[in-house]
């Protein structure tokens, strides 16, 4: 952010573009996997569905992709929308990449941050028993969460998770998108809110994404 004038620069701007988001693929083989419009009635925003087509094609034959799958020059488009995060332990979620689009946002960079580590909060094990459900039976989740920008407006969040199973370290992962949800005639050309990080984000509802192997 650029305090003085109080502008994002030039190529933050671009990533919040919504021309641009449009446009943005995974640099996956072709041909590339079939993925849905829709899940469950509802509308993938466009990044969680390249999102989608990249979990599919990197995973092959096996249930879930791993670790040593993730290349993320494959993801280059798509990654200023991504977080990527690795369980550090039983209740320990640690943001491993969080893309500049969702560094802008959120007015800050949150790697290195567990994120549960914010406080106790309603619900709190239920959103961890979600996350640690995705690799065990292999599935993706869209979860929705309602956060208010620092006007004190509220919006609705798009947040796409898939499980990564571990690599050489042990650890397993989950990678996937955040983006706004809006109806079309409410879509900026820039999207220029930041988030006030200050509160929990509230639950709003989740849709489990069939990959192959049925949802829980």
């Amino acid at each position: 952010m650029d305090d003085k004038s109080g502008l994002s620069p030039r190529w933050v701007s671009t990533y919040l573009n919504q021309r641009h988001i449009a446009q943005i693929q995974a640099r996956v083989p072709e041909p590339r996997p079939a993925v849905p419009r829709k899940v469950s009635g509802y509308s993938l925003t466009h990044p969680a569905r390249e999102m989608l087509c990249w979990w599919l094609s990197v995973r092959g034959d096996q249930h879930i992709p791993t670790a040593d799958d993730v290349d993320l020059r494959s993801l280059v488009e798509l990654t200023p929308y991504i977080r990527y995060m690795s369980w550090e332990g039983e209740e320990s979620l640690v943001i491993r990449v969080f893309g500049s689009a969702l560094c802008q946002s959120a007015g800050m960079d949150l790697r290195g941050i567990d994120l549960f580590s914010f406080g106790e909060y309603e619900n709190k094990k239920r959103d961890i028993a979600r996350l640690k459900l995705l690799p065990k039976h292999p599935c993706g989740v869209i979860a929705f969460w309602n956060i208010t920008d620092q006007n004190g407006m509220p919006h609705l969040l798009e947040m796409m998770t898939l499980p990564i199973g571990p690599g050489s370290d042990g650890k397993d992962r989950i990678i996937g998108t955040v983006m706004p949800v809006m109806k079309p005639e409410e879509v900026p050309e820039v999207w220029d809110k930041t988030m006030d990080m200050e509160k929990h984000l509230d639950f709003h509802d989740a849709l489990f994404v069939d990959v192959g192997h049925g949802i829980p």
